[in-house]
């Protein structure tokens, strides 16, 4: 059961718009699919950086060996200058050679997190996955969302030895995304900063994921009712987790928990 701890009501603000009690299949594919589409920007911005290490680093090196394939078939001939100069060409070559070998293993690192959060997210069965390690493809694949990755001060803290949870994917990473998205589309960043604080716990019966959010105290008091988020909570409900969702003060936290027996050691 989902249980919401409100804020007391505002006599004078408006009514918190109901999400529509038949948003099912398409219409949450339609929601996940615009989600994803937000963060092609920032996608495309992450992957350019380490492209143009790559590029800048190739270009470096494509200029520098010819030169040396020249010093190095005449290095019979050299002096004692150009073979310093040889020997200093070498260590600049191996430091692009360096610059390289880091930017491609980011770019593999980015590819593999988006690949993996594409196919996983679209399966609509239940599987056994880590908390610790979904949480953690979920922010670094939120780090696509510019405003989250360079403007939110963010805290993970992961329990040892959590249990494999059995979940459907697509439900638990539909939170988290509903969770930062929603919380950053109503904070107000001139007004102060931002904290968000992501956690794992395991107990006898139950393993958790915390999620935080904490509005600078001069924001204006606002929810997230009346969103999607609460429809993808109601995903994580039927699935049999216990949602407990705090929006007390302007501040959010949500605690989700899946019992031991849909949990897999």
């Amino acid at each position: 059961m989902i249980r919401i701890n409100s804020q007391p009501q505002d006599p004078h603000a408006k009514p918190a718009t109901k999400p529509p009690e038949d948003v099912q299949g398409q219409d949450l594919q339609m929601v996940d699919l615009a989600f994803l589409g937000s963060l092609i920007p920032g996608i495309v911005h992450n992957l350019a950086t380490p492209m143009s290490g790559v590029l800048g680093a190739t270009q470096l090196l494509e200029n520098r060996i010819a030169s040396l394939v020249e010093s190095v078939r005449s290095i019979q001939d050299l002096d004692d200058d150009r073979r310093t100069e040889l020997l200093n060409l070498s260590d600049r070559n191996r430091a692009s050679v360096d610059i390289l070998a880091r930017n491609a293993r980011h770019l593999a690192d980015i590819l593999q997190v988006v690949v993996q959060r594409l196919t996983r997210s679209s399966a609509a069965t239940k599987g056994s996955y880590c908390l610790n390690e979904l949480l953690q493809n979920e922010l670094h694949f939120l780090e696509a969302n510019l405003t989250f990755k360079h403007k939110v001060k963010k805290q993970v803290s992961l329990a040892p030895n959590l249990p494999a949870a059995k979940c459907v994917y697509a439900h638990v990473v539909g939170v988290i995304d509903e969770f930062v998205t929603c919380v950053l589309g109503i904070h107000d960043s001139n007004q102060g900063p931002l904290e968000m604080e992501f956690a794992t716990e395991s107990a006898d019966s139950h393993v958790c994921l915390n999620l935080t959010a904490r509005f600078a105290p001069r924001n204006p008091v606002e929810s997230l009712a009346g969103t999607m988020f609460e429809v993808h909570l109601t995903r994580l409900d039927a699935d049999g987790w216990d949602v407990d969702w705090d929006n007390a003060g302007g501040n959010q936290r949500l605690r989700l928990c899946c019992p031991l027996g849909q949990a897999k050691a």
